[in-house]
């Protein structure tokens, strides 16, 4: 039982993981590609280079998501995640990351993608927010 309290504790604080919805602009990439590039950044089975290649920080990104994804793993049973609402702003996609835990509701943390050699890529400073606010985790880039 404590086991489950802790679990719940660090998910309100935010853990997440999975799915999306259409996007608002038809401008901007659609939040299931969006969240189907986090899934990617998130896989630790996948390549370091395929998961740097959708970081705005690159290789030297890649430890701040194994710091998620191992929390995403740890309590992925418990929470849900998507990434809804992307807008064209300028050279960025702005969205919202949406992580819903039974009982305790949906909480929406802001993020956005950058256009960087072609490419839209999570930025690192959303790479830190999602790593500080929903996984309770270091964010080292």
């Amino acid at each position: 039982m404590r086991a489950a309290i802790a679990a719940m504790a660090i998910l309100g604080a935010g853990a997440f993981g999975g799915a999306g919805l259409a996007a608002a602009d038809p401008g901007a990439p659609s939040a299931d590609q969006l969240t189907s590039d986090l899934q990617v950044v998130l896989n630790t089975g996948a390549s370091d280079a395929e998961r740097a290649a959708k970081l705005q920080g690159g290789q030297a990104a890649v430890p701040t998501a194994n710091n998620i994804a191992n929390q995403m793993n740890r309590y992925s049973a418990l929470f849900d995640w998507r990434v809804q609402n992307p807008t064209v702003n300028g050279d960025r996609v702005d969205a919202q990351l949406a992580v819903t835990v039974p009982v305790m509701g949906t909480r929406t943390h802001d993020i956005y993608w950058v256009q960087q050699d072609g490419d839209w890529k999570l930025s690192n400073a959303s790479a830190c927010v999602i790593a500080t606010q929903v996984a309770a985790t270091e964010c080292t880039v």
